[in-house]
């Protein structure tokens, strides 16, 4: 006897049914109701120029003859996650599982267990409104959320942009051989082998779901009913940007493709515990491999418990050493946001250290179309790329988050091998350590303010050297440092930047700063296109810091002297004549009794020497000085000692 099919079957599931539009296609849609045995139709919507869409209510066997059709494109079920009270409790949960058998028939729920102790999670299954509400008041049930849908973040064929050079200072360069741009930033070469992937695992990892439909690990399904050839191969241009032997970044890798059925949080659950379960299966694997994923799997996380149980899944990848690289998303339709509002990226923090990539084109900046801000940990050239899509030899160009994220990857991969790892990769320290490497001037370099691009280096004449020319401190010209950083980061490079629009190319800017005092100082750059607040800190900086130093130097006096990087000179010069500065520090005073008061004499040199004697006089107001009898000089004594002071050595008199 046949099983009596569920109340799902009979009174049907909300589907949203999307069908490409042709010339006939009003004719087509009509036909759809003829299929159903339910009358509560919505109105046809137009998506764009090619697809129009509905929600229906379909039973399984209807919405199966309406895949059939010519003109279908996809079907997007109410599918959900249904949470326990209580997870801890199992005897509950068993019940809770009869229940929602008895309620959606056997065959048409999941449940979903932990990976960690195997215990029963969750369930799913595909729900209309009113089972909706009908599961909601099962006792052992919490509540219930939509399994969120993702999306893949790649764009069409867009215009190549000429290479630009791109400077990287202190790294070891390769030479170019006909590269692809993104490569360049990766100093990889460019070969043309037979295959695309050369290093391929014998097994592959597919979920459940997956195994059910028949899906091949290298099938591309985005490619099905997809009429924009621009937009195939989203699989197989990642994996090729990762580790393909024309166009990847690490050639020597060996791929394992992890299938899922649909972009969907079930279906990642799924695909990170078979992650997981085979890092416990091949513990050689761990400290040697890395996880990439061009997804990006919808909003609204908060509202249930993905947060919490991604959270576990991810820590314990890293726990086993294992990074996850993950995409910025793009800037489209419905995403408008600039900056990151999806997950998983958006869990990334200090204690959950995902690795966020985002896009820049080949001079380094940021792509239009890639989402920013504080989440995002370095980027990538997605703006455009080459790949080979599956099943030709023609290399084609794409754009996206979808193609940065795995040239990161694949630079992992990369540091990973290496028989001295540039990291600590002590036991549960690795994937932190990492992260913190690749946002360092090792691995990535700012081209522009704040966007952090993998690893620029192209060819060693394409990188202007550094060179300092030291004033020393032998002619008694110096200043404090603090005192000159201050004016370098607070004043004068914010000036420069602001600058740069407005005079020519090649130019240059000087100031002065505390005339009339012991620490005068001339600060001047000359003007290149792409310079920055960041680079005129960092190369005056440098010609403050890297001139003098001398360690536990209270005194810190600084000879200033000049930068010169490529065709910019970055200068800095101290304009007073001091005391010597192997003196450091000093001070001293006298008093002279004059009957009715006494006359007091205070000297010294190092302490502040840019305010004429203000912090000095409110230091010692509280000591009776009679009116008008303050004098503050400054003034170069005969030995830069004794009762006559040295310039930058102070003196002031007053009585009391």
């Amino acid at each position: 006897m046949p099983d009596e099919p569920s109340s799902s079957d009979r009174a049907g599931l909300l589907y949203a049914v999307f069908l490409r539009l042709s010339p006939d296609a009003n004719t087509n849609a009509d036909l759809i109701p003829n299929a159903l045995t339910s009358d509560d139709f919505a109105s046809w919507v137009k998506i764009d120029e090619q697809i129009i869409s509905k929600t229906i209510r379909a039973t399984r066997h209807e919405i199966t003859a309406i895949r059939r059709r010519p003109d279908f494109e996809r079907v997007v079920a109410g599918a959900y996650v249904i949470r326990p009270v209580d997870r801890e409790n199992q005897e509950q949960c068993a019940e809770t599982s009869a229940s929602l058998a008895r309620l959606l028939g056997e065959h048409n729920y999941e449940s979903i267990f932990s990976h960690r102790d195997g215990k029963l999670q969750k369930w799913s299954a595909d729900l209309s409104n009113e089972q909706v509400a009908q599961v909601k008041a099962l006792n052992g049930v919490k509540g219930l959320g939509p399994i969120h849908r993702g999306r893949r973040c790649r764009l069409g064929i867009k215009p190549t942009h000429g290479l630009e050079s791109q400077a990287q200072q202190e790294i070891l360069y390769e030479t170019q051989l006909d590269a692809p741009t993104e490569l360049v930033a990766v100093s990889q070469p460019r070969r043309l082998l037979k295959k695309e992937f050369r290093n391929v695992a014998s097994q592959h990892l597919v979920t459940d779901l997956a195994v059910q439909h028949g899906d091949k690990p290298w099938f591309d399904d985005d490619d099905e009913g997809e009429d924009d050839e621009d937009m195939h191969s989203h699989g197989t241009c990642g994996a090729g940007k990762a580790l393909g032997t024309q166009f990847g970044v690490s050639k020597k890798a060996t791929l394992i493709v992890v299938r899922m059925h649909e972009v969907t949080s079930k279906e990642f659950d799924a695909a990170l515990k078979l992650i997981l379960a085979d890092l416990e299966d091949h513990p050689e694997r761990r400290k040697r491999s890395v996880v990439t994923m061009s997804l990006t799997l919808g909003q609204g996380w908060e509202e249930d418990d993905n947060l919490q149980d991604f959270t576990d899944l991810f820590q314990d990848l890293f726990a086993m050493d294992v990074p996850l690289v993950c995409i910025s998303g793009n800037i489209e339709e419905g995403f408008e946001e600039p900056d990151i509002d999806e997950y998983p990226p958006l869990m990334e923090g200090p204690d959950l250290p995902l690795i966020v990539v985002g896009s820049v084109d080949s001079t380094g900046k940021l792509s239009d179309f890639s989402k920013g801000g504080p989440h995002v940990t370095l980027h990538a050239v997605g703006d455009p790329i080459e790949c080979l899509p599956r099943d030709s030899k023609d290399p084609v160009e794409r754009a996206g988050t979808s193609y940065a994220a795995p040239q990161v990857a694949g630079e992992i991969a990369n540091l990973l091998s290496y028989d001295t790892v540039p990291f600590d990769t002590s036991d549960g320290n690795l994937v932190k350590n990492l992260k913190a490497y690749l946002q360092s001037d090792a691995a990535s370099w700012e081209r522009y303010p704040g966007i952090r691009v993998l690893w620029n280096g192209v060819r060693e004449e394409d990188n202007p050297k550094e060179t300092v020319k030291c004033n020393g401190l032998e002619t008694d010209r110096y200043i404090e440092r603090e005192e000159v950083k201050h004016l370098i980061e607070d004043e004068f490079c914010p000036e420069v930047s602001s600058s740069l629009d407005l005079r020519p190319q090649g130019s240059a800017i000087s100031r002065i700063y505390n005339m009339d005092t012991p620490n005068k100082v001339t600060l001047s750059v000359s003007l290149i296109q792409g310079d920055s607040v960041s680079d005129c800190v960092k190369y005056l900086m440098m010609t403050v810091d890297d001139c003098y130093r001398v360690d536990n130097d209270p005194s810190d006096y600084k000879g200033g002297g000049l930068t010169i990087v490529g065709d910019a000179t970055y200068e800095v010069y101290p304009g007073s004549l001091r005391s010597p500065s192997r003196y450091g520090k000093q001070a001293g005073c006298d008093s002279t009794y004059k009957f009715t008061f006494n006359e007091y004499w205070v000297w010294g040199h190092g302490w502040a020497s840019s305010d004429h004697g203000e912090r000095l006089k409110k230091e010692i107001t509280g000591c009776a000085l009679l009116p008008d009898t303050w004098k503050f000089t400054y003034g170069i004594g005969e030995d830069g000692l004794g009762k006559t002071s040295g310039i930058d050595d102070f003196g002031c008199a007053g009585s009391g």
